[in-house]
């Protein structure tokens, strides 16, 4: 008879159109059809196609009542979690359905979390695993205690080894899981130098497990695991400052968080540089205290805005790019090349549009035994740009000569004469995420085949990682104002600042172009003006710091008291309006790649966190007149296409075919009338020197790389 009803009523949900009368035949499956499989399937098709968000509710609820344990349930459950308005519903239905402990909803909680690209959906889900997972609350109890065991089990790699020895695959993967899951504990919230360390320790078990995930041919989570930890502080850094505020809460609650961020970046900043330079423990824990007080006061206004937007925090907090995410956001002309070292050999992760995988091909896979040749290539390739025993000239003779053979040999070492089989002929973008060593290194320049260089086929950017790509995406900004700063030093021998500053303000669609130069560009004006511009264009030196990165500058100064240095841009630089900045200077683009671990630090990297949707940048001590030449293309290219990657592409492909008559009719065009008679004299004589140049050696051309969209 029960049988009979329940066919009855399901006959009912499948036949009528009247939204009272599937209503009450789902209410009347409430009551008697706890735990038939009929019923339960039922009302998921009815879940499935009904979008009246109060019948929904309704629905829910009933299936929470009969589908306690359901195993489908439970699966479109978690399904719906990441595509439904009707989160906080489902969230409450499932808890009642799943039992504490079971395995699918854990294992189909866990995934979500790893793919799911909503905030709030994510801290849904963490709610829930809380309440499910018994492990979950063992762990809050006994959190000090698992980190200490993990640190003392997996520093010593013997003894995680034999922790580790498991022979099934799941149980392994679960392991990792969980050791991926500590890690990314332990490390937020730090310090960037405290995180470096960190990570050292557990390098090489984090290659390890890299490592497992190609083995079993899991690219995907391989995918996830490459991108966990690259460049992290700089995305948790940029996930704080980038989050916007509900139009709910009020000015001076606005400008109460702003302070507050303001002051938490500054005592992070003071506490990272005096632990840089060693200073006795007592005054680093004063240090300490000021950051960790300043934090304190920043979550507690962030707590005061949840108290009406409940999503905010979550907003403030960073989560993977899950490869779903990454599928969403690619275009169809566009293909990502990661790059990632393990403990024996570099890989290449391919992701493709359109493709549910990404590629790990076996001949683009590098053997880094018995020895690792990029370190090789990279430490010759640092010790150029380091060496201060050679006068400028002949430092800039030796890159000259020697940088073309190096490139070469990169693009040897990546057998990159076999990438072009993997790339559908639409691909015409390229986005190139490197990793160690690699940052340092003009990729976009290597050969592709015995004609063409990679920048003859495609526009390239780069990204730390594809979390800053995605962050950048989500910054939009005009190009309207501009404001450049020109040799701020008076440098006799930069006459090409000034050329090339008037060349890019001629003509330009920019509204009043300001410049500021020699002794006017000082650093309090600079920071107190460039927040306030679409574009910053930085002419003149700079130099980067390999010892201790956070001294690296962009130069305002002979006597260096006024130089904008990385750590001042970390802390005190604001660019919220800024679409482009240019820095048009010796060494702005390179990092200290050889730390073990990703987050690497540079001139371009403060720039980004400030704001900055994109940087140009350098990666090796460059040539004045040629630098002028391809900048004012750059910019020229800019007035065509909105794409920077592009406009640059054209710029470096435009100067490689140039002449030197070429160039000169080209500077005949530029407004020079600032220029002093004798600074006219010695860029009429610069210009005649360039007879004879092949500006195809890639000394001339493909120092500049765009990081950011």
């Amino acid at each position: 008879m029960k049988d009979k009803r329940i066919d009855e009523l399901i006959n009912i949900l499948k036949t009528t159109t009247d939204e009272d009368t599937r209503r009450r035949a789902a209410q009347g499956l409430g009551q008697i059809g706890t735990g038939n499989e009929r019923a339960i399937s039922a009302l998921v098709k009815l879940l499935e196609t009904n979008k009246d968000k109060k019948n929904r509710s309704q629905d829910l609820k009933t299936l929470g009542q009969i589908a306690t344990g359901n195993e489908m349930a439970i699966k479109k459950l978690i399904e719906w979690l990441d595509n439904s308005s009707s989160l906080r519903s489902i969230a409450e239905t499932l808890e009642k359905i799943a039992c504490p402990g079971n395995s699918t909803t854990i294992e189909g909680l866990r995934e979500l979390l790893h793919k799911s690209s909503s905030a709030y959906t994510r801290q849904q889900v963490k709610n829930l695993l809380q309440k499910l997972d018994p492990r979950q609350s063992e762990e809050r109890e006994q959190d000090e205690d698992n980190l200490l065991l993990f640190l003392t089990t997996t520093r010593l790699k013997e003894t995680a080894d034999r922790y580790f020895s498991v022979n099934s695959y799941q149980k392994k993967k679960f392991c990792y899981q969980r050791i991926l899951a500590c890690l990314d504990r332990m490390q937020q919230g730090r310090d960037i130098l405290t995180r470096r360390s960190l990570l050292q320790s557990y390098l090489q078990l984090y290659q390890q497990i890299v490592s497992f995930s190609i083995h079993f041919k899991d690219n995907k989570r391989a995918f996830i695991y490459t991108e966990l930890f690259r460049n992290r502080y700089l995305v948790e850094r940029i996930a704080q400052q980038d989050a916007s505020f509900p139009a709910t809460i009020s000015k001076q609650l606005a400008q109460n968080i702003n302070t507050a961020k303001q002051r938490e970046r500054q005592t992070l900043q003071a506490y990272t540089d005096n632990m840089n330079q060693h200073l006795p423990e007592v005054e680093l824990e004063t240090l300490s205290l000021d950051w960790e007080n300043a934090k304190e006061t920043l979550e507690n206004l962030y707590r005061q805005v949840a108290e009406t937007e409940p999503e905010f925090i979550a907003k403030t907090k960073v989560y993977p790019i899950s490869f779903e995410e990454v599928k969403k956001l690619l275009p169809s002309d566009t293909a990502i090349i990661e790059f990632f070292f393990t403990e024996n050999e570099l890989i290449t992760l391919l992701i493709l549009p359109g493709q549910e995988s990404p590629l790990i091909p076996e001949k683009l896979r590098v053997n880094l035994k018995p020895q690792n040749p990029f370190e090789r290539l990279a430490r010759d390739w640092v010790a150029d740009l380091a060496d201060k025993s050679k006068s400028k000239n002949d430092a800039i003779q030796t890159t000259r000569e020697e940088l073309p053979r190096r490139i070469d040999h990169l693009g040897e070492l990546l057998n990159f004469s076999e990438l072009e089989k993997y790339l559908p002929r639409q691909i015409q973008q390229l986005i190139i995420v490197p990793n160690n060593s690699l940052h340092l290194f003009p990729i976009h320049a290597v050969p592709l085949n015995p004609t063409q260089r990679l920048i003859d086929r495609f526009s390239v950017r780069y990204f730390p990682n594809l979390q800053i790509w995605k962050i950048c995406q989500n910054r939009q900004r005009s190009r309207d104002s501009f404001l450049g700063i020109e040799n701020p030093t008076d440098d006799k021998d930069l006459i090409f600042a000034k050329a090339e500053m008037a060349s890019i303000c001629q003509g330009r669609n920019f509204t009043k172009p300001e410049v500021f130069t020699g002794s006017e560009a000082r650093k309090s004006k600079i920071l107190e003006s460039a927040k306030n511009y679409h574009c910053f264009h930085f002419s003149g030196h700079a130099e980067y710091n390999f010892k201790n990165p956070l001294d690296s500058y962009l130069m305002l100064s002979e006597d260096h008291k006024e130089n904008l240095t990385l750590s001042t841009l970390f802390a005190d630089l604001h660019l919220p309006d800024a679409d482009l900045v240019t820095l048009s200077a010796c060494c702005t683009g390179v990092v200290d790649a050889f730390q073990p671990t990703d987050e690497c630090l540079g001139i371009a990297t403060g720039f980004l966190l400030a704001g900055a949707k994109a940087v140009v940048s350098s990666l090796w001590k460059v040539n004045s007149i040629a630098t002028a030449f391809l900048l004012d293309e750059f910019y020229r290219q800019l007035e065509q296409t909105p794409d920077k990657a592009v406009a640059l592409q054209k710029a470096q492909n435009w100067l490689r075919t140039r002449t030197a008559d070429e160039l000169r009719n080209r500077a005949n065009n530029w407004d020079l009338s600032k220029l002093e008679p004798k600074e006219q004299f010695r860029l009429e004589r610069a210009l005649k020197r360039l007879q004879g140049i092949s500006f195809e050696n890639p000394y001339f051309w493909a120092a500049f790389i765009v990081t950011g969209v």
